[in-house]
């Protein structure tokens, strides 16, 4: 079994530029929905101010995070209309060479990275009892 591999990126948006964020990000979760089928979960959060967002990504192992890096390159330029500072960085479980070649491109000098590659314990339930 493919250990699973989840990525949370901080940032801060744009002064001014929150409804633009909000339909960014709103138009940006479909274009994945419907272009990475094997993803096992995309999910943007706001701070209270509407000045921080954060999004948490799940997939099932790191081929999936390599093919949302293809599938998003041509839509990142669109993103930093939103973005002001990426505040951090967080990569867990295990990735392929391929893979952390293509984000250390991404990593932002001075921004706080951290690196969890050893998956020990845990489940993913896709079907949880309501």
């Amino acid at each position: 079994m493919n250990d699973p591999f989840v990525y949370v990126g901080t940032w801060t948006i744009k002064p001014g530029k929150l409804e633009d964020a909000k339909r960014f990000l709103t138009e940006h979760s479909a274009f994945i929905e419907e272009r990475e089928p094997r993803m096992i979960a995309f999910h943007v959060y706001f701070d209270e101010e509407g000045s921080k967002a954060s999004v948490v990504q799940v997939h099932p192992d790191s081929a999936s995070m390599e093919l949302h890096m293809q599938v998003i390159a041509d839509h990142m330029d669109e993103a930093f209309e939103i973005i002001d500072t990426i505040l951090s960085e967080q990569y867990y479980g295990p990735m392929s060479q391929s893979l952390s070649e293509t984000l250390a491109q991404w990593e932002t000098p001075g921004v706080a990275v951290t690196k969890m590659p050893v998956h020990e314990a845990g489940f993913t339930r896709t079907n949880a009892a309501a």
